[in-house]
């Protein structure tokens, strides 16, 4: 038998045992677009970058991961390419293993349907990792938020907080990079869950000036691959422990964020967020249950905001806030 074919046997075998370990890590990857003319090509990037992230550096089973993606599988021509030229079919192989991974179109429907079916699935043993790229609006510019799904379909903040109110698991953690998706975190944050945005409430989230890609759900995707989308070596591992915490990628990314956005932070218990890691979610040796859970006050839960490159050119600026009190760090 030719070397390349056992190789390449050898390699689908590998991931046939991966898919088949006991992984505890699930995750939801939605992308509503809106309509075609707003399904931006970098969206897909987003999530095809993310997806590959959990399934070939983390080896999250794909039964795990849930893409929810503008119409679905549908062949129609409903995502803007990234030159603005023309429309096209959005692709179903997120990782280029030559299988389909949307699974749903972006409507509340389907959304529900997921939310729901894991909620009873689910144990405190098992956590869920949410991402949600799209178009996002406002009512209030404030606390106020909705994401837009596909055919212009509306999701309120406080309806994705209902959805996932069901859930009794180990931990949450939601990763948002849509416009005014600080607006959020009245809703979706709560104990054992952390929140990172790409935004405030009040303010819209950018491309890279570079790249098809989102600026900070980018560079948050680099530091928890180990890797940008080309395969250059990324360090966020500031500790050094050998794994990127949800703390770790988000002082990285907010660091390296070049645009007028303030990335924000929340995590409660502090803890949470410093000693996440999807390596370890994925394992189930996340220990959440151990975390006492009197580490922080009610009302200091949004704990740390990232903005950055305003008084020290080159550094980061983070403020940290709790109760009425407020601290600016510079590194």
């Amino acid at each position: 038998m030719p070397a390349l074919v056992i190789a390449l046997l050898l390699q689908h075998a590998a991931v046939c045992a991966q898919d088949t370990g006991d992984s505890h890590l699930y995750a939801i990857l939605l992308n509503g677009g809106r309509n075609r003319l707003t399904n931006h090509e970098r969206y897909w990037n987003d999530c095809a970058f993310l997806y590959r992230t959990l399934r070939q550096t983390y080896h999250v089973p794909k039964r795990h991961i849930f893409v929810i993606m503008s119409d679905g599988d549908n062949p129609y021509a409903d995502m803007l390419r990234a030159d603005g030229k023309a429309f096209m079919s959005t692709p179903a192989d997120l990782d280029g293993d030559g299988q389909y991974d949307i699974g749903y179109p972006a409507t509340r429907l389907a959304l529900s349907t997921v939310l729901t079916d894991l909620s009873k699935q689910l144990t405190t043993a098992d956590h869920l990792f949410i991402f949600v790229m799209d178009h996002g609006g406002t009512t209030d510019h404030n606390e106020d938020s909705f994401l837009w799904l596909w055919n212009n379909e509306q999701l309120p903040d406080y309806v994705l907080g209902a959805l996932l109110s069901r859930f009794d698991i180990g931990s949450m953690n939601i990763l948002m990079g849509q416009c005014y998706a600080g607006g959020f975190k009245g809703e979706l944050m709560h104990e054992g869950r952390i929140l990172t945005t790409a935004c405030d409430g009040d303010e819209l989230s950018w491309i890279c000036p570079d790249r098809p890609y989102d600026e900070f759900v980018y560079h948050w995707t680099c530091a928890v691959n180990g890797a940008d989308e080309s395969g250059s070596p990324v360090d966020a591992d500031t500790n050094d422990d050998g794994e990127v915490s949800m703390a770790e990628a988000f002082a990285y990314a907010s660091s390296h964020d070049r645009v007028d956005e303030t990335p924000q932070y929340a995590s409660w218990p502090d803890a949470l967020g410093e000693q996440w890691t999807f390596a370890r979610a994925n394992s189930g040796t996340m220990g959440i249950r151990e975390i006492h859970q009197d580490e922080q006050a009610a009302e200091s839960i949004w704990t740390l905001s990232g903005t950055h490159r305003h008084d020290a050119p080159g550094h980061a600026v983070y403020i940290l806030r709790q109760g009425g009190k407020t601290k600016k760090i510079i590194k």
